[in-house]
């Protein structure tokens, strides 16, 4: 399961703006954009989408926020593999995550991968 977080110079308007354009042929499960905190917001997207080299869908979970005066862009991929005894996706998390890091590579400003143990 490939985690990502990307800290970037747009706001969370328009970075989600940017990553809904990136996913228009994902199938949208949730989008919420809320203001907390009176003047800080956080975005949460949730696509998913077939791919056919694994015969499986894979999910893309995508929050941002802008808690600590800049956007910072977490994103996930999971349930890409499908296997009774390995479970292989074949890269299809990574191509996921991919599509966004793509989209936000004029606005980004640091990358980071989360490890999960």
């Amino acid at each position: 399961m490939p985690s990502y977080r990307y800290v970037v110079k747009s706001s969370v308007e328009e970075t989600m703006d940017m990553i809904k354009l990136s996913q228009a042929k994902s199938n949208p499960i949730f989008e919420e954009l809320r203001i907390v905190m009176g003047e800080h917001k956080i975005a949460t997207l949730a696509y998913e989408k077939y791919y056919m080299r694994n015969s499986n869908r894979a999910a893309l979970f995508v929050t941002i926020h802008d808690f600590y005066d800049q956007a910072e862009v977490t994103v996930i991929s999971t349930g890409s593999s499908d296997g009774f005894l390995f479970n292989f996706d074949w890269g299809a998390a990574h191509d996921y995550i991919a599509s966004v890091k793509k989209v936000l590579r004029p606005v980004l400003i640091s990358e980071t991968e989360i490890k999960y143990e």
